[in-house]
């Protein structure tokens, strides 16, 4: 996180912690998510890292904001098993079931694989827009740093790559 605060630097408008929040947002999910992904958006808030990955949060907690953001039902739930070939994963809340927590509309999306007892083992998996999936190690801050340097880019990202001065832009 230390180094992704120096990439970045400080951020403009401080996003604001609210630990209540998170706790809805775990509760709806039945699971907590990993600490430095809340830390990273409670310090910069809702954003884009140069329009090739938007991060959300909640910000009111209400129950239709937390299933805008994590469907309980429905959404790609159960697809692994009816096109396992197009969805290699289980989607939450299936168990070990993937958790969204960034993409861009139209480009890739990015998940946790909560398959590890602590979040902060969670590996990253992201779908391509050409319907490619890829891991990476996480934690998640791990991974933005590592993809915001340039050191990790999957293959399929397509214009959805960071460019050299990085910046993460608040949707406040």
């Amino acid at each position: 996180m230390e180094e992704l605060k120096k990439l970045l630097g400080e951020p403009n408008c401080w996003g604001w912690a609210r630990p209540r929040l998170w706790d809805a947002a775990e509760r709806h999910l039945g699971i907590s998510l990993p600490t430095d992904y809340k830390a990273f958006l409670d310090l910069y808030g809702p954003g884009a890292f140069d329009g090739f990955l938007h991060m959300d949060r909640p910000v009111d907690g209400t129950a239709d904001e937390l299933e805008r953001l994590w469907p309980s039902a429905g959404g790609k739930c159960g697809l692994h098993l009816t096109d396992p070939g197009r969805y290699p994963f289980p989607f939450h809340p299936d168990p070990g079931g993937l958790i969204e927590w960034g993409g861009v509309e139209g480009g890739p999306v990015y998940y946790f694989l909560p398959e590890e007892p602590d979040p902060a083992d969670w590996r990253v998996v992201v779908e391509t827009e050409d319907g490619d999936w890829h891991e990476a190690p996480g934690p998640v801050t791990e991974f933005l740093l590592t993809l915001a340097q340039g050191s990790h880019s999957p293959t399929g990202l397509g214009r959805y790559r960071p460019g050299p001065n990085v910046r993460y832009h608040q949707t406040l």
